[in-house]
């Protein structure tokens, strides 16, 4: 690797972590009483970042060849082919796959959890951290292909979006969780609910493939504004509950 391959690899790292780190930073802060010691939420947020991300591509490759699909950007395969095998990859396997990955390293750092609130804490950075990486493999993808201007388009719309929706996300899987772990009640409805969100999001996120010329152009904008809503609503759960 010369100096400027290690110098776009530190711009991308930069592009795809910064972001998700502030945020995590900010839905801490909303938190009343003592807050997370960050030592344990960089555990949390590293697990999402590496582990879950493995163990996501892992059984998306296996999920993919059941399917005789090959592994593309998540939206573009519904964009490309749609049809009832590619919605399912991405509105359905891909949120349950993903989901699934990200309560694996939740359950890793539960002994972090102390009260049910302290679970939408850690699960937001479980999921911000595999939102990281993510964001990064997909700008990393967009500079490739397309230049700066893509990378700087695709790192402002994903920040915004797809890091709060995986932060947001596994944050209620995080809550079920400490919600089992004090009140013996089940984190499955609420890992359902995760997955119900990241579903939408993607859907939203895919209708401008779905449509040609012009008016793929605004299918894109009115999925995206959809993508967005769902988004603002979901951390406003998030930060309303942690208030409460």
């Amino acid at each position: 690797m010369d100096s400027t391959d290690g110098a776009t690899l530190l711009i991308l790292a930069f592009a795809s972590f910064v972001p998700a780190v502030v945020f995590l930073a900010w839905i801490r802060s909303g938190a009343r009483g003592r807050k997370e010691p960050w030592v344990q939420l960089s555990i949390a947020f590293l697990y999402g970042a590496i582990v879950a991300v493995v163990i996501a591509i892992i059984l998306e490759i296996v999920a993919a060849s059941l399917l005789s699909m090959s592994i593309v950007r998540e939206y573009d395969i519904f964009g490309r082919d749609p049809s009832t095998i590619t919605f399912l990859m991405v509105v359905v396997i891909a949120p349950f796959v993903e989901e699934f990955a990200k309560l694996f390293g939740l359950f890793r750092v539960s002994g972090f959890v102390d009260h049910p609130r302290s679970g939408l804490v850690f699960g937001a950075a479980v999921g911000l951290g595999f939102a990281a990486t993510e964001n990064m493999l997909y700008e990393g993808s967009a500079l490739l292909t397309g230049g700066v201007v893509l990378f700087l388009t695709t790192a402002l719309v994903r920040s915004f979006s797809s890091a709060l929706m995986h932060g947001s996300a596994t944050s209620m899987s995080g809550y079920g969780l400490g919600r089992s772990k004090f009140g013996g009640k089940s984190w499955f409805p609420f890992y359902l609910l995760a997955v119900l969100m990241h579903g939408a999001f993607n859907l939203f996120a895919s209708f401008g493939g779905l449509f040609e010329s012009e008016l793929g152009s605004i299918a894109s904008i009115v999925g995206l504004a959809f993508a967005f809503i769902l988004v603002i609503v979901s951390v406003r759960i998030v930060r309303a509950k942690m208030r409460s």
